[in-house]
């Protein structure tokens, strides 16, 4: 049995590209500071792990290699998405860069076993936490 396709008219195609692009900027920007969110709650806890002798060096920096990969990632897509408004949205972005910084100082002090520069990278964590909390306050209050 043979199956027709049925193809869009030409008129359609711009408004399906004007509907993704709307509603992908804002989405996207929720959920990768929601991914980045989690990751440095992972890479926080993590961290407290290794402190505390529960998790050995090579699944510690392994890990956190992978947290620092995932926070980078989750930055540029939020820097790659349509703003509605620029400033707040690098403010998002910011925060991120920080979170997947602090995972990979967090990754070398590891690797050194350097138990007081882990520490300091897991504050910085905590901070780029609660700055990337605010940013995403503050870039969601506008839309409601």
């Amino acid at each position: 049995m043979l199956r027709t396709v049925a193809r869009p008219s030409r008129a359609f195609l711009p408004l399906l590209a004007l509907a993704l692009a709307s509603c992908s900027s804002s989405e996207t920007i929720d959920q990768q500071s929601k991914r980045a969110a989690s990751t440095a709650q992972a890479a926080v806890l993590l961290s407290d792990a290794w402190l505390s002798g529960a998790a050995p060096s090579h699944y510690a920096s392994s890990a956190l290699q992978t947290f620092a990969e995932t926070l980078a990632d989750a930055g540029r897509q939020v820097e790659s998405a349509s703003p509605s408004d620029r400033g707040k949205r690098d403010s998002l972005a910011a925060a991120v860069t920080r979170l997947s910084n602090a995972a990979r100082r967090a990754k070398d002090a590891v690797e050194a076993e350097q138990d007081a520069q882990v520490g300091q990278a897991q504050q910085d964590l905590r901070a780029a936490q609660a700055d990337l909390a605010a940013a995403y306050r503050q870039y969601f209050a506008q839309q409601q």
